[in-house]
């Protein structure tokens, strides 16, 4: 099984026990948990607005639209949507939930690929 996880590190508190990412790290391998690649950086993720309309046939919400950057922009588009009349009879436009998601593209370092 592979798990894919994005730590935030309290460089503080990391730097009060004497010991540095690597060296935690190193110890966590000790459990099969492997740090293939890390980077600092302060804006690693983003995130990502959508808005939820309430489709009364699958009796839920469901996503109006792709993800967009802003919250603003999210909202506006919804209304547009409702404006004109994109909605199928199903969706209650007036039962719709704006929600945000934390985004990060990882990438870990080139690998050379084995020929046949």
């Amino acid at each position: 099984m592979r798990v894919v996880a994005i730590l935030e590190v309290d460089k503080e508190k990391l730097a009060e026990t004497g010991r540095c990412i690597k060296e935690e790290m190193e110890r966590m391998a000790h459990s099969g948990i492997i740090l293939r690649y890390y980077k600092e950086d302060d804006k690693a993720s983003d995130y990502e607005y959508a808005a939820f309309v309430w489709n009364a046939d699958k009796q839920g919400y469901e996503q109006a639209g792709r993800p967009v950057t802003t919250e603003r922009l999210c909202r506006e588009r919804f209304a547009e949507y409702v404006e004109k009349g994109w909605f199928m009879d199903c969706y209650d436009t007036s039962r719709v939930i704006f929600k945000k998601r934390l985004v990060s593209v990882l990438y870990a370092g080139w690998e050379k690929i084995k020929e046949d």
